[in-house]
C-alpha cells in the first residue's frame, strides 16, 4: 500500500492476550523499521476488539516494515505473539515534509525547526468551540493559512468534545476512568489532519485548570473523577495531583495521546495544564511543590514515551515556579489594564532566563474599551504589534482566535506574520527593547493608567518619564492598594510612589476607580507631605473577611492637588482599613503628544511600531496625527527607511537618510490608528 503523508499505521492482533487490566493500562509497543533501516519503537494504542495499532511518522519514502512487538509487564519486557491486521509493510510515496519544532543547542531562548531554521509562532487560540466543533476548526485553519499564520493552541475540554474521558452532555454519559471515547479520538484525527494540511502547529493542552478547582472556572462539580458521582475517586480536586490512583490513570491516558497522535509535526507541544495556578492545589491548598512534582513526573513520563521527542510545557504566572523547572518552554498569561506597555515585558528580566519564552495568552478584559470597540473587534491586533517590540523573539498569541474570525480581522494578524517575515526581526540578535520620546503639533492630557491590578512582589516605586515615551515603568504602577495586614504580608502593595519632573506648575487630579466594601482610605502625599486623602465607609452586610458582595456599585473619588515645576515624588497610600483601594488614572494636568513609539534597535538595525492613542482601538478611525521620533545615539551611515502599513502589512517605498551619528528626528506619516518602520543601515 502506497501513503502520500498519513502516518504509516500497523494494525495488529494479539494471539497472546492475557495480560490482566483494561486496555489502556497495557504497555503494548511495536518496532517500526524505516526505509533507512533504522527502527523506531512506538506505543501502542487500542483500535478495536482485540486491535491494536502504531503511527509512525511517514518522514522517508519508501518501505516501512512493522517488526516486534512486546509489552512492559511490572518493568520488565515481554514478547508478544501479533497477527498483523493489515499489510506488514507500506509504501510511502510522498514523505511529509514539515519539519517538528525543536529547541536549538545554539540558542536556548529559541524555538527552530528540526531543519535548522528558526520557528516564530504566530497565531491566536482557538481553544474550543461548542458549535462546529471540529469543523470550525477545519475552517479556522484554512483562514490562518491564507494569512500566514502558523500557530494555535487547543484544550482537551469536554464542552468542546474534546475530552477523550469526559464528554459534553449532547454526546451521552462519560467513560468510566481509564477509558476514552472513541469518537472524540476521531475528532482529534480530524483537527489535527487539518492542522497538517494548512501548516498550523498545534500547542495541545492536556488539562484545563476549571477540571481541578473548586472556585475559578469550575467545573469540578461535574468531574467524572469526583467522587460524588459514580466511579469517581477523588475527595477534593486537590488530590489529582497526589493520589496513586489519578496518577496512574491520567498516565495511561497520556500513553494513549502519544501512542495516537505524537507521528503528527503538527503538534507543536504537549502543555500539561493552562493556567495551573488557579488550581486549588496551589491556590488554596498551597502544596505548590506537589504541583511541581506531578509536573516533573508527567513531564519525564512524555519524554521517555514519545518516540518523536514534542516539547512540553505548562502555563503558569509565576515565572520563578518549580512547576517550570521541567518544561522546555515558558508560558505566562496576560491581562493587563495597559496592554500596550504590559506585553512588552516579562515579569522575569528576559537576560535571566534560559528558555523560550512568549506569552501563550493575551487579552482585552481589562482594557478600557467600549461595547462598539469590542464588538468591532479593533482592540484586538495592536497588543500583537505591541509585543514585538518587547525583549524575546516571539510575539505574544491573543487569546481570542474566534473574535479574529468573527470580525474578519485575520487579515491584521496577517499583516503581523508578513512585516516578521520580510524584515526578519525575530531572526535578527542583540536587538534592545525602547520607547523614543517624541514630539509634536497633535497633543491629549496626559493620563497615567495603571499598568495591572493583583499581583505580589512588585516594586513600589518607579521614575516615569514625561519626554512623551511609552516607558515600561508605567506598567508597574499598581491599579490596587490593599489595606488588610494579612494582604500585605503575601506581599501585594500598600503604598505606591510615583517619580516625577514636572515642566510648570498645574493641577493634578488622582481618580479611584473604588473602594472595597469592607471599608479603605486614600492618602496622596507629595515629596512626603499629605495634600489629599479619602475614606470609604464600610458598608452594611460586609463581613470581616468575606468577599465583596455581588453587584456591589462602584464608590469613585477624585482628588486634585496642586503641583510646582520641577521633581516631585507622588504618594498613594492606602492608610486604613481592611479593604483595597482601586486607582483609576493619574491626571498630571499636561499634555502629551497623541503618537507614541516602542521599538527594538541594534546597531545597523531598527524597528518600532507607532500609534495614534487616540485611535488605535477606535472601532471608527480617528484623524490622524503626525509627530517627530526622536531616535537617540543612532550611529552615522545611510539609513533605508520604509514605512508599514499595519493594517494590511504592506510596505510604503523607502527613504534614504544621510545621517551624522547623534540623535535621529524621524518624522511619521499622518497616522490614524497605528503604524510600523524599520530602518536598515
Amino acid at each position: 500500500m502506497r501513503l502520500t503523508g498519513a502516518p504509516v499505521a500497523f494494525e495488529f492482533a494479539l494471539q497472546d492476550d492475557s495480560a490482566s487490566g483494561t486496555a489502556l493500562a497495557r504497555e503494548i509497543f511495536a518496532d517500526v523499521v524505516a526505509p533507512d533501516g533504522t527502527t523506531v519503537r512506538l506505543p501502542a494504542f487500542v483500535s478495536g476488539p482485540g486491535r491494536w495499532t502504531v503511527h509512525a511518522r511517514a518522514d522517508q519514502s519508501g518501505e516501512f516494515r512493522l517488526g516486534h512487538v512486546g509489552e512492559w509487564v511490572d518493568g520488565t519486557e515481554r514478547e508478544l505473539a501479533a497477527r498483523p491486521a493489515s499489510a506488514a509493510t507500506r509504501t510511502v510515496a510522498h514523505p511529509q515534509g514539515r519539519p517538528a519544532i525543536v529547541r536549538p543547542a545554539d540558542d536556548p531562548t529559541r524555538l527552530a525547526l528540526a531543519d535548522g531554521a528558526i520557528y516564530t509562532p504566530i497565531g491566536a487560540n482557538l481553544a474550543w468551540t461548542t458549535g462546529e466543533r471540529v469543523r470550525w476548526h477545519e475552517e479556522a485553519f484554512r483562514e490562518f493559512a491564507t494569512h500566514g499564520l502558523n500557530w494555535t493552541r487547543i484544550w482537551m475540554c469536554h464542552w468542546g468534545a474534546m475530552n477523550l474521558d469526559w464528554l459534553p452532555e449532547d454526546m451521552g454519559p462519560s467513560p468510566a476512568p481509564g477509558q476514552v471515547d472513541p469518537r472524540i479520538a476521531h475528532n482529534w484525527d480530524r483537527v489535527l489532519a487539518a492542522a497538517e494540511r494548512h501548516g498550523i502547529y498545534v500547542q495541545l493542552v492536556l488539562q484545563h485548570h476549571g477540571q481541578y478547582s473548586s472556585t475559578v472556572n469550575s467545573n469540578w462539580a461535574s468531574n467524572p473523577w469526583n467522587a460524588a458521582h459514580p466511579g469517581g475517586f477523588l475527595r477534593s480536586p486537590g488530590e489529582f495531583f497526589t493520589s496513586p490512583r489519578a496518577i496512574a490513570l491520567t498516565k495511561q491516558k497520556y500513553r494513549y495521546i502519544v501512542a495516537r497522535w505524537s507521528h503528527s509535526p503538527a503538534i507543536l507541544a504537549w502543555e500539561l495544564f493552562n493556567e495551573v495556578h488557579w488550581t486549588d492545589a496551589y491556590r488554596h491548598e498551597r502544596d505548590e511543590a506537589a504541583v511541581a512534582a506531578w509536573h516533573a513526573e508527567m513531564a519525564a513520563y512524555l519524554r521517555a514515551i514519545d518516540p518523536y521527542h514534542h516539547l512540553i510545557t505548562t502555563s503558569l504566572e509565576d515565572l520563578r515556579s518549580p512547576i517550570y523547572a521541567a518544561m522546555d518552554y515558558l508560558q505566562p498569561h496576560l491581562y493587563a489594564i495597559n496592554m500596550l506597555t504590559g506585553v512588552r515585558e516579562f515579569e522575569q528580566p528576559f537576560d535571566s532566563l534560559d528558555r523560550p519564552i512568549f506569552y501563550g495568552e493575551i487579552g482585552d478584559d481589562k482594557l478600557a474599551l467600549t461595547p462598539e470597540e469590542k464588538s468591532a473587534g479593533s482592540g484586538l491586533v495592536p497588543q500583537v504589534w505591541a509585543s514585538l517590540m518587547g525583549p524575546g523573539p516571539s510575539p505574544a498569541q491573543s487569546w481570542l482566535g474566534e473574535a479574529f474570525l468573527r470580525t474578519g480581522r485575520v487579515g491584521e494578524l496577517g499583516a503581523v506574520a508578513r512585516f516578521l517575515r520580510e524584515t526578519g526581526l525575530a531572526t535578527r540578535a542583540g536587538l534592545v527593547p525602547f520607547s523614543p520620546a517624541v514630539s509634536g503639533p497633535g497633543t491629549r492630557p496626559l493620563r497615567i493608567i495603571p499598568g495591572y491590578d493583583w499581583a505580589t512582589h512588585r516594586s513600589a516605586t518607579e521614575t516615569i518619564p514625561l519626554d512623551g515615551s511609552d516607558s515600561l515603568a508605567a506598567n508597574h504602577v499598581p491599579g490596587i492598594l490593599v489595606g488588610n495586614p494579612r494582604s500585605i504580608a503575601e506581599g501585594y502593595l500598600a503604598e505606591f510612589t510615583l517619580h516625577l519632573d514636572m515642566p510648570r506648575d498645574t493641577d493634578a487630579t488622582i481618580a479611584f476607580a473604588d473602594g472595597g466594601a469592607r471599608g479603605a482610605a486614600a492618602s496622596i502625599l507629595v515629596d512626603g507631605r499629605e495634600v489629599a486623602s479619602h475614606r470609604w465607609a464600610r458598608l452594611p452586610g460586609t463581613s470581616e473577611d468575606g468577599p465583596q458582595p455581588p453587584d456591589t456599585p462602584e464608590r469613585p473619588a477624585a482628588l486634585s492637588f496642586p503641583l510646582t515645576a520641577g521633581r516631585h515624588a507622588i504618594t498613594i497610600r492606602n492608610t486604613g482599613g481592611a479593604d483595597w483601594i482601586r486607582l483609576g488614572h493619574i491626571d498630571l494636568g499636561i499634555e502629551s503628544p497623541v503618537i507614541a513609539a516602542a521599538g527594538k534597535r541594534g546597531t545597523d538595525f531598527i524597528a518600532l511600531w507607532a500609534w495614534n492613542k487616540r485611535g488605535v482601538h477606535a472601532a471608527t478611525p480617528a484623524n490622524p496625527a503626525t509627530a517627530t521620533l526622536l531616535l537617540e545615539d543612532v550611529p552615522a551611515g545611510t539609513w533605508m527607511v520604509t514605512w508599514w502599513d499595519a493594517d494590511r502589512g504592506v510596505p510604503q517605498p523607502s527613504d534614504r537618510i544621510d545621517h551624522a551619528g547623534g540623535t535621529l528626528r524621524l518624522a511619521t506619516p499622518a497616522i490614524a490608528r497605528h503604524a510600523a518602520v524599520t530602518l536598515i543601515r
